[in-house]
């Protein structure tokens, strides 16, 4: 049987072969060029880069659908985006297809002339034409759907909006395959569709599952099965920057105030609340006895643990939780596991005093280190790559400085005596990952390394399985988790993460392990 899908693209094929026809549709180019030519260009983009205005919302005007029937209607277009702006919505959908959705062209145009934020046409294009059509009527933004078009169709329409028009494409993606479409093609704002357009069902775990094989420098939105905060909450903590709600607000007696309760309870709750301090590199931490039993266990044992790598607050709440020491955050661009500073400052602001939190830096000078620790409300840094000892001591006056250095054949213990007011995590090498590696680090030149270095991290291929057994070879002050207690790059496995925690706390460091190997 044809799916819904199917059913209607063949449609749109016939409604677009008669607006081709239509005389009056032929000068539409010409129109969407002129009124592009003086319109701010990537309006919806900028909107949901913004880091002001908290929880970034696409509010959806929708009269109905295939699978919901009628949704509303006893208000005007008009009526329900200005409710919308009033509630705080960063942006406004607007479903313009008519025979599935009762939508208009229209009501586009109606909203338009009455709100000034970013408006997204949705609805199944499969032409040029109707590109130039929504920029002409004032859209800031088009919805391209992956299922719906091939990749040259799809790479086109992409290139047509965003390169010739200055609008927005928002690449909709129900997956994995998708996913790697979008990319190939250049999205830079990817809608998750938790709606199959196959069947119509609907499940948020394709949302969670996309989420870990998206790449962070794309602005990944959530869209459809939306119906609460908790949810918007779970997933914004898993890395989505914009969610598209449509029938939920719709349906709710006042959208506007539905609105201003989806913006305020999709705000993260507070981590256990003190602000980050500069603690001592040395010695044992005290653990709260608010912690769980796998932090309070093994109290009395002194080796540090930093859990690097976290890339939201649900997973920096569950380090806290389990009694982690440090919690490293990734500021190297081209990491799977790159945080933006602005999301780690929320995080870090909230973080108990006896918990560090570490930026993660990757040869990076020192002005841009200085600058991105400020945004993030970081106090110690993790340099990777070729930072100097200059550098190093130049840093050291304001930041605890954790050098990391790799046991590469050229690396010798000695090495390590060249930052003496920094600590120095050993890890193994890699050539073109800089941590989270996944390989473990010749112990024994670790264990040599100790003489020369006042605190020493151990990381490199840890998990509970075998951090024991490096404790124990290498006698380290720290250990260091990242790859290990990860179920994708970026997603911590919180069960791992407490075994692994659980394993440190167990551990006996001996002062006599020749005979352990890596």
């Amino acid at each position: 049987m044809a799916s819904i899908l199917t059913e209607i693209l063949d449609r749109k094929q016939e409604v677009v072969a008669r607006f081709r026809a239509d005389r009056a549709a032929r000068d539409f180019r010409d129109r969407a060029l002129a009124i592009r030519a003086n319109a701010a260009p990537h309006r919806l983009l900028r909107a949901l880069e913004s880091n002001s205005g908290g929880v970034k919302i696409i509010a959806e005007f929708k009269r109905r659908s295939p699978s919901a029937g009628t949704i509303r209607s006893d208000l005007s277009a008009t009526d329900v985006a200005t409710r919308y702006e009033r509630g705080g919505a960063s942006a406004i959908s607007v479903l313009t297809d008519e025979q599935y959705f009762g939508g208009s062209i229209l009501d586009l145009s109606a909203i338009r002339e009455s709100t000034a934020l970013p408006l997204l046409r949705k609805d199944f294009i499969i032409d040029e034409i109707q590109i130039y059509e929504a920029a002409a009527v004032g859209a800031d933004a088009v919805l391209l759907i992956a299922a719906a078009l091939g990749d040259a169709a799809l790479a086109k329409l992409r290139a047509t909006a965003e390169d010739e028009l200055g609008l927005d494409a928002v690449v909709e993606v129900h997956t994995s395959g998708e996913l790697r479409r979008a990319v190939m093609t250049g999205a830079k704002l990817i809608g998750v569709n938790n709606r199959d357009l196959r069947t119509f069902r609907t499940s948020l775990k394709t949302s969670e599952r996309l989420i870990a094989e998206a790449s962070r420098d794309r602005i990944m939105i959530s869209e459809s099965g939306l119906q609460n905060p908790k949810s918007l909450r779970h997933l914004r903590a898993l890395g989505f920057r914009g969610f598209l709600i449509g029938e939920a607000l719709m349906r709710a007696p006042d959208p506007e105030a539905a609105l201003r309760d989806f913006i305020a309870g999709a705000e993260e709750p507070s981590l256990p609340q003190i602000s980050c301090s500069h603690r001592p590199v040395a010695g044992p931490t005290e653990i709260s006895t608010a912690h769980s039993a796998v932090a309070t266990a093994h109290g009395h044992n002194p080796i540090q643990i930093k859990i690097c790598g976290v890339t939201n607050a649900n997973d920096a709440r569950a380090c806290v939780e389990l009694g982690a020491d440090m919690i490293g955050f990734n500021f190297y661009p081209a990491s799977r596991r790159y945080i933006e500073p602005a999301m780690v400052r929320r995080i870090a602001d909230a973080l108990p005093a006896r918990t560090c939190a570490v930026g993660v830096f990757v040869d990076a000078d020192t002005a841009e280190i200085r600058k991105l620790a400020k945004t993030a409300g970081v106090r110690c840094v993790q340099l990777h790559g070729h930072t100097t000892p200059e550098s190093c001591n130049e840093l050291v006056r304001e930041f605890r400085v954790i050098r990391a250095l790799s046991t590469d054949t050229r690396f010798e213990p000695e090495h390590t005596a060249a930052f003496p007011e920094c600590d120095v995590l050993i890890d193994a090498y890699h050539p073109e990952l800089r941590g989270g590696t996944g390989q473990t680090c010749d112990w024994s030149a670790a264990r040599a390394a100790l003489r020369h270095t006042r605190f020493l991290i151990l990381s490199g291929g840890l998990d509970a399985q075998n951090v024991g057994r490096a404790i124990a070879a290498v006698t380290p002050h720290a250990v260091d988790v990242c790859s290990g207690i990860e179920s994708a790059p970026g997603v911590k496995d919180h069960r791992a993460l407490e075994q692994f925690i659980s394993a440190v706390r167990a551990a006996s460091p001996m002062t006599n392990a020749s005979s352990f190997k890596s």
